[in-house]
């Protein structure tokens, strides 16, 4: 999979939650990830939850499938409280 990102989106989203979209793989390629579905603005787009080994938190990344193996990463933060228990309920 390759991974892109608006460089000034990737710029406000390292100011607004101190994470880099070039992280993106670390929640996308996790074994235990959730994965949900939403739609905004019409375009389809995805939600990767997991706990991320390395950093020791759960993560949310939102993303849009591109052309065959593209990723458009959008956001990448540390989950909410209920998305993290969410994600326990779901992957445990």
């Amino acid at each position: 999979m390759q991974f892109t990102f608006d460089p000034r989106k990737d710029a406000a989203n390292i100011i607004k939650h101190g994470l880099s979209l070039s992280d993106a793989p670390l929640v996308f390629n996790a074994v235990n990830k959730l994965t949900i579905e939403s739609t905004r603005g019409g375009e389809d787009r995805l939600m990767d939850v997991a706990l991320v080994e390395v950093a020791g938190v759960v993560l949310v990344l939102v993303y849009v499938l591109r052309e065959p193996n593209k990723v458009r990463a959008i956001s990448l933060r540390r989950a909410s409280k209920q998305e993290r228990t969410l994600y326990a309920q779901k992957t445990h």
